[in-house]
């Protein structure tokens, strides 16, 4: 049995992740009576999806050749998961197109690509394609400065 693989501590993390999510969608309530879904339906359809890909992924790392696991954190991931941090820290004051357009190209630059197309038509199409998305199409309204 192979506990020294990726896949089977990635599972396992998955796994447990999805357990939380049920755990904690389990408290949403039953919601308003009649012929619609309750709102913890889909958190715990998305949660038994993750939970069963976990298990999978289980099943997979034990019936691999053990590896050694490789580290933990690198220098991108740290850069990016900051970066990530402070967007969702500063989310309100912070103009959503801006924000979202320098975590994309901070993500792209961390990971090694310098196409200069793709680090400036990227994370502009994708922050303002959100933008209007989330605020077109969702009606939601996003903190902006203009």
């Amino acid at each position: 049995m192979a506990l020294k693989h990726e896949d089977t501590v990635s599972g396992g993390a998955l796994t447990a992740f999805g357990a939380a999510v049920v755990y904690l969608s389990l408290g949403m309530g039953t919601g308003a009576a009649g012929a619609t879904l309750p709102p913890n339906f889909f958190p715990l359809l998305c949660a038994f999806g993750l939970m069963v890909c976990g298990l999978l992924l289980v099943i997979r790392g034990l019936r691999a050749e053990a590896t050694p696991l490789p580290g933990l954190i690198d220098s991108r991931v740290a850069v990016v998961g900051g970066l990530l941090f402070i967007f969702y820290w500063f989310f309100a004051a912070l103009d959503f197109r801006v924000a979202a357009a320098v975590l994309t190209f901070v993500t792209i630059w961390s990971f090694g690509h310098r196409s200069v197309p793709l680090l400036t038509i990227l994370p502009l199409v994708l922050a303002f394609g959100l933008y209007f998305a989330f605020t077109r199409g969702f009606q939601l309204v996003l903190p902006t400065w203009i």
